[in-house]
């Protein structure tokens, strides 16, 4: 009964992040536009600069592709060798399951899945090496928030959130930048020195991670492994800054190619990053809404204009998508190419 219970649980979430990511891309397109003819007109009136839309495009490749490196970058750090090949492939089915599977099983859980089976590779291994990729990447965009705030960004430019009687203000958003930041370097020293947090003792003492000690364990060795390799560390930070910097001039570059012309590059930062945390909350399929509504409103209130945005989005989420469709043709593919590597093995060794 407890089984079914969880089920429905997860279903009924399920639902509620689809309705909410649909409701939130409608309610732009009800808000900005009344209808679809109007951004046809919009667009036929419109010089629209697809060498930049390309160059767009280009630049969100280049994204994966150091997302892909840096992955392949900390496995090496535990002896675990993938080719880039096959690291792109379970990076873009990743990006399949994030955004169309309504399922629990993410892009992370599925490149764990697809890691742990290789040489000197394990479950809890695979995991804190995604783990440990996922807070360098968190910690490049809170760097580049703090940078945009250093420079007085803020202070040229007032941002300001409605939603009903509530307000949230400048003050509130450097409070939530500075609460991500401290939380990104906690998370950072605990995977650098966890002997000074004294991990082990803590999963001694909590009963109820018990059952996981022997998994644990291995994650917590990993942990430690990652002290030897602080300069490869910081080579995956840098890199994480980099890509970070690809996606923003993804945003960008879209932007001017379809006539936003009043944001610089540093307001187009502060967007992409606050956008991009937005996105961490499990609201929504794959951020689906959240990522575009978020986009819409900062335009707004730094002055560009909304309709425009939303043109844009929904350009950004095309290409967004279009890793999915690829990663879900290689899903579909990969039983056939397993069976055709394991042939060729066999070939091989006799």
């Amino acid at each position: 009964m407890n089984i079914d219970k969880k089920k429905l649980k997860n279903r009924i979430f399920i639902v509620l992040r689809i309705v909410i990511s649909i409701g939130i891309l409608f309610f732009l397109f009800k808000t900005q536009f009344g209808n679809f003819s109007e951004i046809i007109s919009y667009l036929s009136r419109t010089k629209v600069n697809f060498w930049l839309i390309g160059l767009s495009f280009l630049m969100y490749w280049l994204g994966i592709y150091l997302l892909v490196l840096r992955w392949q970058i900390l496995l090496k750090t535990q002896q675990i060798k993938a080719s880039m090949p096959f690291l792109f492939g379970s990076y873009l089915v990743g990006y399949f399951f994030n955004n169309f599977l309504p399922t629990s099983i993410g892009g992370d859980v599925y490149r764990i899945y697809d890691t742990s089976k290789l040489k000197n590779s394990s479950g809890m291994k695979a995991a804190s090496i995604v783990l440990m990729e996922r807070t360098t990447g968190v910690m490049s965009s809170i760097i580049y928030l703090v940078f945009a705030l250093a420079i007085g960004f803020l202070r040229t430019a007032h941002v300001e959130f409605k939603m009903g009687r509530w307000t949230i203000s400048n003050n509130i958003l450097i409070v939530m930048i500075l609460i991500f930041f401290i939380f990104a370097v906690l998370i950072i020293l605990i995977m650098l020195f966890p002997d000074y947090f004294r991990l082990n003792k803590v999963f001694r003492k909590l009963r109820f991670l018990h059952k996981w000690e022997d998994k644990l364990r291995q994650m917590y060795n990993t942990f430690k492994d990652f002290r030897r390799f602080k300069l490869i560390l910081f080579v995956t930070i840098i890199l994480s800054m980099l890509l970070q910097f690809t996606f923003t001039l993804n945003y960008s570059f879209c932007s001017q190619g379809f006539g936003i012309t009043q944001l610089s590059l540093i307001a187009y930062i502060f967007i992409i990053q606050i956008s991009a945390i937005l996105t961490m909350i499990p609201i929504s399929i794959g951020g689906i809404g959240v990522r575009e509504g978020a986009f819409v409103v900062l335009v707004g209130a730094l002055g560009g204009p909304r309709n425009i945005a939303t043109i844009v989005s929904i350009a950004v989420l095309i290409m967004i998508l279009v890793p999915g469709v690829i990663g879900g043709i290689i899903y579909a593919l990969r039983p056939y190419m397993d069976r055709r590597r394991k042939q060729a093995e066999l070939t091989e060794n006799k």
